[in-house]
């Protein structure tokens, strides 16, 4: 059974009226064609969010029978009322020259890295590269990931974990950041095999780069008197305790520092403010992707603990949401 089928089938046995769709940008030119066909074949009305989504932490509250939400794999460790997660089918790999692409790249010892969207790939490009003499490895999942290889912009769990046994990482998919979150965790190189473009780069100017943009955020901050802690209301990206753990901290090296509340972190709402420097306990993006948007220094928690003398630049981390 496709996932469309599986989807009508989930709808009826609900006995659902009204139907949620929820995209990632990406996918936002499916929207109308979708929800034209889930209407005329299941008899009821669909409603498109219309608000940003950026993963299975994200699952808004909508007026309806049943959230569909497309593009992302479940997490775990969430409970998930009312919302079915439709797994587009991925492209066929067609072809391997990507892959070819990235072994001049590579070490002998190997780790495969994706999201959901290519996971399918990864049993025959494993196979692919063994027969080209690689060791490769494809770390198992924890418990907010789904899939053994499975990166998040939050969690490098499958990187991490097969840390030791390999010498550098192929990373199958077409944007940077999720494998900049294991360059900048692991001290390994990263290769991109990039299946759009059909080309493999490495992320050694990047990763120089984002170094540089973190050292200034931090440089910026070190005399800043009062913090505002940022606390995300989703489900997936919610830490509070963190954030009051932080607040304990700034206060202890005397410095004023206030939780902030919000649903979509973005510089327009933190606007108007009388705060020097802002530390992020949402989504990680938040402070790496979109640093140069925000008019005051956007800091990881790490790097406020860096701030306020609490850790070394040497003992530098990148951020992750853990379970």
């Amino acid at each position: 059974m496709d996932e469309t089928a599986r989807l009508l089938e989930v709808i009826r046995g609900r006995n659902a009226k009204t139907v949620g769709l929820q995209f990632p940008v990406g996918l936002r030119t499916k929207a109308v064609d979708l929800a034209r066909e889930i209407e005329e074949a299941a008899g009821v009305t669909c409603l498109v969010s219309a608000d940003p989504s950026f993963g299975a932490c994200d699952v808004p509250e909508m007026p309806v029978d049943l959230i569909v939400h497309l593009g992302h794999a479940p997490m775990p460790h969430l409970r998930y009322e009312r919302v079915f997660f439709y797994d587009l089918p991925g492209p066929a790999l067609e072809s391997l020259a990507f892959v070819d692409a990235a072994l001049p790249l590579l070490p002998k010892r190997v780790g495969l890295l994706t999201t959901t969207q290519f996971r399918g790939w990864l049993p025959k490009i494993k196979e692919h590269l063994e027969s080209k003499g690689h060791e490769v490895r494809i770390g198992e999942p924890d418990r907010r990931v789904a899939y053994a290889g499975q990166l998040l912009g939050c969690d490098y769990h499958t990187a991490t974990a097969v840390a030791g046994d390999v010498d550098g990482y192929l990373y199958i998919g077409t944007g940077d950041f999720h494998p900049l979150g294991v360059a900048m965790l692991v001290d390994k190189p990263v290769a991109i095999a990039d299946p759009e473009r059909g080309t493999a780069r490495t992320l050694a100017d990047l990763k120089d780069r984002v170094v540089r943009q973190r050292h200034a955020a931090i440089a910026r901050a070190h005399d800043a008197r009062t913090f505002g802690i940022i606390v995300s209301r989703k489900t997936g990206q919610a830490r509070m305790e963190l954030a009051r753990d932080l607040k304990g901290l700034a206060e202890t090296h005397g410095k004023a520092a206030q939780i902030f509340l919000m649903d979509l972190v973005a510089p327009e709402f933190l606007e108007g403010y009388r705060v020097d420097a802002w530390v992020n306990t949402a989504c990680p993006r938040i402070a790496i992707e979109d640093v140069l948007q925000y008019k005051r220094p956007m800091l990881t928690p790490q790097e406020f603990e860096i701030v306020l003398g609490q850790r070394a630049w040497e003992d530098y981390v990148f951020d992750e949401i853990r379970a």
